[in-house]
């Protein structure tokens, strides 16, 4: 699926770093964050229409009255990251601290109800960076919708958690596994952004089924786990592993079937 989305900047923090859990990747210069960009999205997450999985249950039936959704996000990159995010069209925009688009410890982002579009972290602004899509409209009432994405691209690790119990993401940082094929400023692009069955190139393998890391990676898709409202979002590798990511691959990725270990950070 192609989406054309709004594109706006929002300082996301205030308070500052810890200095904990950064792998940083090459740096380059920043980019400034366009009007509006054409993003691979992945089919079947958070910005499309979801297919009913639950009835309503306690917890549904309060996301349901709820007039918007808040999503905490923590950055335990060890570093403040520039932050970033777009709405659908047509979408309302979310609400945050307006400013700089700088997220130095935490933040929590207001999302209305209507809306569609994604949250984008890196070292730079850039369309490529690492993303949590999330959604909170119909057709299946007010239901939250949540995944993080590497299908455009990977800038740092993410993970989104609802009610303490890990749904989508995944805290490995792929910089320190592999060289990235097509790395420009900051992030590494994903060549599988146009082919919605992948699989995942070895680059981005370590997170298959976790993140989505080509289009069609249905297992990083979180809807129905979050109705209860309570998302918290954190980025680095220090983040909890979830259930979904199954473990994390040994260096020789050359044969681009990696052998996998269970070594990661949980």
């Amino acid at each position: 699926m192609r989406l054309l989305f709004q594109v706006a900047a929002v300082a996301l923090a205030i308070t500052p770093a810890a200095a904990v859990g950064r792998h940083a990747p090459r740096r380059g210069s920043p980019l400034a964050p366009l009007p509006t960009y054409t993003y691979g999205t992945a089919f079947g997450g958070a910005l499309d229409m979801p297919i009913p999985t639950t009835p309503p249950d306690v917890d549904h039936a309060k996301a349901l009255d709820a007039a918007e959704l808040t999503v905490h996000v923590v950055n335990s990159y060890g570093t403040p990251l520039k932050i970033s995010y777009n709405s659908n069209l047509g979408s309302p925009t979310i609400r945050g601290n307006p400013g700089a688009g700088v997220i130095a410890q935490s933040t929590d982002i207001v999302v209305p109800r209507d809306f569609a579009g994604a949250i984008f972290v890196g070292e730079t602004y850039n369309p490529a960076n690492s993303k949590i899509e999330v959604s909170f409209s119909p057709p299946q009432g007010y239901r939250p919708g949540l995944d993080v994405s590497y299908v455009d691209g990977f800038s740092v690790p993410l993970v989104c958690s609802c009610s303490g119990v890990g749904v989508t993401g995944c805290n490995i940082n792929l910089f320190t596994l592999a060289h990235c094929p097509d790395q420009g400023f900051g992030p590494c692009n994903n060549p599988k952004k146009n082919v919605p069955d992948g699989p995942a190139t070895p680059f981005f393998a370590p997170c298959q089924g976790a993140a989505y890391t080509y289009p069609n990676d249905h297992q990083a898709n979180a809807f129905g786990k979050c109705d209860a409202g309570d998302i918290h979002c954190c980025i680095g590798v220090y983040c909890p592993k979830p259930s979904i990511q199954h473990s994390k691959p040994s260096l020789d990725l050359t044969a681009g079937n990696s052998t996998l270990i269970d070594t990661a950070v949980v």
